[in-house]
């Protein structure tokens, strides 16, 4: 236990100590990984797909390394756009990415990505949410096969019609559409009540914490 709280503690303040608007350096993201090995080791639930009500909820990424070419460079808060967003199904329109979120459901195995952005001009905020179901892999107990479905973006703030308009698209642009993108997987190599870390197919790692708030994607 108390190796766990060191090596979860090391983890706690390397990730505090980022600027989610700047960079990283390689050496940091480097040196992030090794803590996060460090801390899968003592994982308190080694095999995540058989406790699956350990891994759901809501979950904030704090530190995300996305692995993939266009954001993989990025801080967690960058300027995109949302084609990248949406594996090319909404418009290629610039949107600023606030925060990164996951929601996942035991019950109907739904692993939906909800990524929370601003239009260009700031003054109106969606949320472009992935939808997607998770399996077992039998390779690895720790591991979530995914299966993305379907890509929307929503807001709480405005109507669809005002959504449009705030984020410079046309007036018939579909907000919502089906995907059929690649198989991927998420090896969940640590999770407790407050923490999680997951390793990606792409590349990419991600730290996260639990917020104690409802779903908006379920």
């Amino acid at each position: 236990m108390e190796q766990r709280e060191t090596a979860k503690r090391a983890v706690l303040d390397a990730v505090n100590a980022i600027d989610e608007t700047v960079l990283i350096s390689e050496a940091d993201k480097d040196q992030l990984r090794a803590l996060c090995d460090t801390l899968a080791q003592y994982t308190p639930v080694p095999e995540p797909i058989n406790d699956q009500k350990a891994s759901a909820g809501v979950w904030r990424s704090r530190f995300a390394s996305f692995g993939v070419k266009h954001s993989q460079e990025q801080p967690l808060q960058h300027t995109t756009n949302l084609m990248l967003q949406s594996f090319g199904k909404l418009p290629n329109v610039p949107a600023h990415v606030k925060q990164v979120a996951q929601e996942i459901d035991d019950t109907s195995k739904a692993y939906n990505n909800v990524v929370t952005l601003t239009n260009q001009a700031g003054d109106t905020t969606a949320q472009v949410i992935m939808y997607g179901n998770y399996g077992p892999d039998d390779d690895d107990p720790r591991r979530y096969a995914v299966s993305f479905y379907k890509v929307a973006l929503v807001s709480d703030d405005v109507d669809a019609d005002a959504l449009r308009t705030a984020f410079g698209m046309e007036r018939d642009v579909e907000l919502e559409r089906e995907l059929r993108p690649p198989s991927l997987h998420s090896d969940i190599v640590y999770v407790d009540d407050d923490l999680r870390i997951n390793y990606g197919k792409l590349g990419g790692f991600y730290v996260l914490e639990r917020l104690d708030q409802p779903p908006v994607s379920f």
